[in-house]
């Protein structure tokens, strides 16, 4: 690959994406308000994930011989086009100049490096066979990426929950990125869900490291230390936002139920219990009032089988369900329900 630098994408949407890429990377930071509000176009979100791709990609290969001369061209062309902003503007433009730099040169095209994805759709699961053997078991409204190099086998979950059976290979480790963490792995079996509040890692045979990928992000006084968790058989890690990460013991029957086409619930939230639900069944639950969704409920429900969970809850629970004009169907409470203590 030589160092000529290729005209920058015209897109504005790609620009913007490429700003909104360098901007949370130098603020050390996964999202922010003002970005979500953004991201909701599904155009820029797809603009962003274009980025990502790429931004990715020379992460990866930044210190390649060929790559690290076109990116030193790159470098030096962008900071004299930089020149031309204004001050206070001039070390983001610069560094946004060599993302969509980037995105031409990288990897020549983007779409020769851009991952394979696998996606559902609601009430849909599927299993995908990889080209190493190793198999993913997505479930409904999941999305997952998968690149295969010669020395690794990069996946990221981007939504939803999926199960990875992950073909024996020692040269080249198995690593799923999810939400702020990395499992890592050669060869075993394990589950990753993204469904609720918490990411939930779930060790169901074989070995797995954890890593905390903002952990391992590089701050301006120098490497934070990075953070890692090993996970026996049976296990389960729970990482909530702003909370120090969990491991505990697991049903694994209960985890693993999904696959099978059940879900199983031991004392969770009558919200949680709808929202995972939801993601099975064409007819959607509400739940408007608070103190109904925090009523707890254990049992087994069967996946997309909406009218026999909502029997189900209203035979255990003090509540009913009443059909909506857009045919939703909203649980309320049967009788007052007591203000949590």
């Amino acid at each position: 690959m030589s160092g000529k630098v290729l005209p920058l994408p015209s897109d504005p949407r790609l620009i913007q994406a490429a700003q909104w890429r360098v901007r949370l990377s130098e603020e050390g930071v996964q999202s922010s308000p003002a970005f979500e509000l953004w991201l909701r176009d599904p155009q820029n979100r797809t603009a962003f994930e274009q980025v990502s791709v790429a931004w990715d990609f020379f992460g990866e290969v930044a210190m390649e011989p060929d790559l690290l001369a076109a990116r030193q061209a790159a470098l030096g062309d962008a900071f004299r086009r930089a020149e031309t902003v204004r001050p206070l503007r001039r070390l983001a433009g610069a560094a946004a100049l060599l993302l969509a730099i980037g995105l031409a040169l990288g990897g020549g095209a983007w779409w020769v490096n851009q991952p394979d994805r696998y996606e559902t759709a609601h009430g849909e699961r599927r299993v995908i066979t990889l080209k190493d053997g190793s198999r993913i078991s997505l479930d409904a409204d999941s999305l997952v990426t998968v690149r295969y190099r010669r020395d690794a086998r990069l996946l990221e979950l981007r939504r939803g929950q999926a199960r990875f059976d992950v073909a024996k290979d020692g040269a080249r480790p198995f690593s799923v990125v999810a939400g702020t963490h990395t499992v890592v792995a050669t060869g075993t079996a394990f589950n990753i869900d993204m469904a609720g509040p918490a990411v939930l890692v779930t060790l169901i045979e074989g070995h797995v490291m954890v890593y905390d990928r903002q952990g391992a992000a590089i701050e301006r006084s120098g490497p934070r230390p990075r953070r890692e968790i090993a996970l026996a058989e049976g296990q389960q890690l729970a990482v909530v936002p702003a909370r120090e990460p969990v491991v505990a013991s697991v049903n694994l029957q209960r985890v693993t139920a999904w696959t099978s086409g059940q879900i199983i619930f031991e004392g969770e939230p009558l919200g949680s219990v709808v929202q995972r639900i939801n993601r099975y069944g064409a007819t959607q639950i509400e739940i408007a009032d608070p103190r109904v969704a925090a009523m707890r409920i254990s049992g087994v429900f069967n996946a997309g089988d909406v009218e026999g969970a909502v029997r189900t809850v209203s035979q255990y629970l003090p509540v009913h369900a009443r059909q909506l004009e857009d045919g939703r169907l909203l649980l309320e409470a049967r009788e007052p329900v007591p203000d949590a203590p």
